[in-house]
């Protein structure tokens, strides 16, 4: 990130990016923390309280990995009845 000269002027929009940069950067850890809470077996509800997000939006992205998640038993399980 550019830093700026002492006296270079500062603009009324910087901190309007930095907002949008920060929110960036929040949705995208909360979204990580939903997938490794996933992984670790934690519930919907616990990931939801953590990540301190409203319901619908961990679903969003807890759906397409318990979908996965099923799929990959799925798979398995067919591959042990096979031997």
């Amino acid at each position: 990130m550019a830093r700026k000269k002492k006296r270079e002027a500062v603009s009324a929009t910087d901190g309007v990016l930095t907002v949008k940069r920060l929110d960036s950067i929040l949705a995208a850890l909360q979204n990580l923390l939903i997938v490794q809470g996933h992984g670790a077996g934690m519930t919907k509800a616990q990931v939801r309280t953590a990540a301190k997000m409203a319901m619908n939006s961990v679903g969003k992205i807890w759906k397409p990995l318990e979908a996965a998640r099923k799929a990959r038993e799925k798979k398995e399980m067919e591959r042990l009845r096979r031997g």
